[in-house]
């Protein structure tokens, strides 16, 4: 069979690649946050990982230079933590080569990458919209609460039929929603746990693809298993006491004067 000259090093290299591309889909997510929304990345991810990317983020660059930074070492924290996964998997795999082993994790990994831009970018962008809702009709606020004083319509006060006739007169009216955010919030919990059911899936389909020994399933799934529970105990994901915090001081913290 005539074969193409001259693509080993191309070929090689996309093995790299693959193994780049999920780290760096997963880390840069850490790095895109402005000081706006970092409250809430800090409770959805890793707070080290979020501290160490805005560190570089608001370094005194230029804006651009700045954010370039902080996605840098997000996706070098992402990169480094794929390497890591594949170190694991050539000590089951002793016979594979490490790139091959770790391309393997790196496929599977790229689920996680995925939900991780997907949960800051649906989830706490949502979370944090319905605790700051800016409308210009006060009816439309009815039953959520003031985040600026009005007056003597202090933050924190209610919206009710009764004082939006009155709060009209101030013309746009900042408000949350803590009813909404909570629906969010029990979503993004929903959409992590399902997506990491589906990472496993994935994870196992790969392993059949790829002619990994049968025998070998089970402790490189453990391996995934460990790799979910590290990231949920360095903080992925809010829990319900960091819920509540930010329901109680977010206006405080976020939308406040």
């Amino acid at each position: 069979m005539k074969q193409v000259k001259g693509l080993d090093f191309w070929v090689r290299s996309s093995i790299w690649w693959e193994l780049i591309i999920p780290g760096y889909f997963f880390g840069k997510t850490f790095g895109t946050a402005d000081a706006k929304y970092r409250f809430l990345d800090s409770f959805m991810y890793p707070q080290s990982f979020i501290a160490l990317c805005g560190y570089f983020r608001d370094l005194p660059v230029g804006h651009y230079t700045a954010r370039f930074l902080g996605v840098f070492i997000g996706a070098m924290i992402g990169v480094l933590f794929v390497m890591l996964i594949g170190v694991f998997y050539k000590w089951v795999l002793k016979d594979w080569a490490y790139s091959k082993a770790t391309r393997i994790a790196s496929l599977a990994f790229i689920l996680i990458a995925l939900m991780t831009g997907f949960m800051s970018d649906m989830f706490n962008e949502s979370i944090g919209m319905a605790l700051h809702i800016e409308e210009g009709v006060p009816d439309d606020l009815v039953g959520k609460f003031l985040v600026e004083d009005y007056g003597s319509f202090e933050k924190g006060t209610k919206v009710t039929t009764q004082n939006a006739s009155m709060l009209s007169a101030y013309g746009t009216i900042k408000g949350n929603n803590p009813a909404g955010a909570r629906r969010w919030w029990i979503a993004s919990l929903i959409f992590m746990y399902a997506w990491f059911g589906l990472y496993f899936l994935c994870a196992h389909r790969l392993f059949k693809r790829n002619k990994v020994p049968r025998k070998d399933y089970f402790k490189l799934q453990m391996i995934n298993v460990a790799i979910v529970i590290i990231l949920l105990r360095m903080g992925f994901g809010i829990s319900s006491a960091e819920y509540h915090f930010i329901v109680t001081r977010f206006q405080y913290l976020f939308g406040g004067v």
